[in-house]
């Protein structure tokens, strides 16, 4: 009885021990609040810097909310990368105002010229300029000089390391553009510009459409994905697809597709 007990109390030890450690911060040098940033950050610094996202894996942006562990990880970060004022509305750059911890608001290097020459002569483009921008990093262009952005402060942290991240983000950059040249030029190899996709789903992607010259018509009219459907919308997309003779369906990843069913 007493080795069973004795078992038992080192086996409870240990989950509240494992835990308790996974509500401990992280430490990492660089901290980002979604993947693309992460992502452009971790091929530029390699093993030189750590990288740490705090949105989890398959975690929804929209409904996110930082943690105060997750706090205490930023404050304690040498560099801070988050999406948007409109994404992360959980974020305060006035609890980040450390002398030590770099603040990026990556929306803000977007480089504006280069996007608003994807509306030029395209009034229904003008008009979904607002929306598109909240999700701006879906093209690819706009990633390279987001990638320049962030190389310029990863430098700033550690220059004795900046041939290997100049090389690295060159890199990068290059698979980015190759990936964006050969999507275009299978889409005008098989006449599909100015094509119309079907997304039965929320539309995240229309600055990829717009970049690549196709349309996306998506069956929710709210970027947001919690925004409800109604049976207007639902019976309105199901015609269009219908009168347009169209075959195929895009749905969204990792979700149970019912009204694309229901429309099939």
């Amino acid at each position: 009885m007493k080795m069973k007990i004795t078992f038992l109390s080192l086996l409870l030890t240990t989950m509240i021990v494992g835990l308790a450690s996974c509500d401990r911060p992280v430490v990492a040098d660089i901290v980002v609040t979604m993947f693309p940033q992460y992502d452009m950050a971790k091929a530029i610094v390699g093993d030189k810097l750590t990288v740490h996202s705090i949105l989890p894996p398959g975690a929804e942006v929209h409904d996110f909310e930082a943690s105060s562990q997750d706090m205490i990880t930023m404050e304690n970060a040498r560099l801070v990368i988050y999406t948007s004022e409109i994404i992360d509305t959980w974020m305060n750059e006035d609890t980040l105002a450390d002398a030590d911890t770099t603040v990026m608001n990556l929306s803000e290097y977007v480089d504006n010229h280069d996007e608003e020459s994807f509306f030029e002569g395209s009034q229904a483009a003008e008009d979904d300029h607002e929306h598109d921008d909240i999700h701006y990093w879906v093209d690819p262009l706009v990633i390279v000089h987001l990638t320049e952005a962030i190389l310029d402060e990863i430098v700033t942290l550690d220059p004795a390391n900046v041939d290997f991240y100049t090389s690295n983000a060159a890199s990068y950059i290059a698979s980015i553009e190759t990936a964006y040249n050969g999507f275009f030029d299978y889409l005008t190899v098989n006449s599909y510009l100015d094509a119309t996709l079907y997304y039965a789903g929320h539309n995240a992607l229309g600055l990829f459409a717009t970049r690549h010259q196709f349309q996306i018509q998506a069956l929710f009219e709210d970027f947001k994905p919690d925004e409800d459907l109604s049976s207007a919308q639902l019976i309105d997309f199901t015609n269009e697809v219908r009168n347009t003779g169209s075959h195929y369906l895009f749905i969204e990843e990792m979700v149970y597709p019912k009204a694309a069913t229901t429309i099939k």
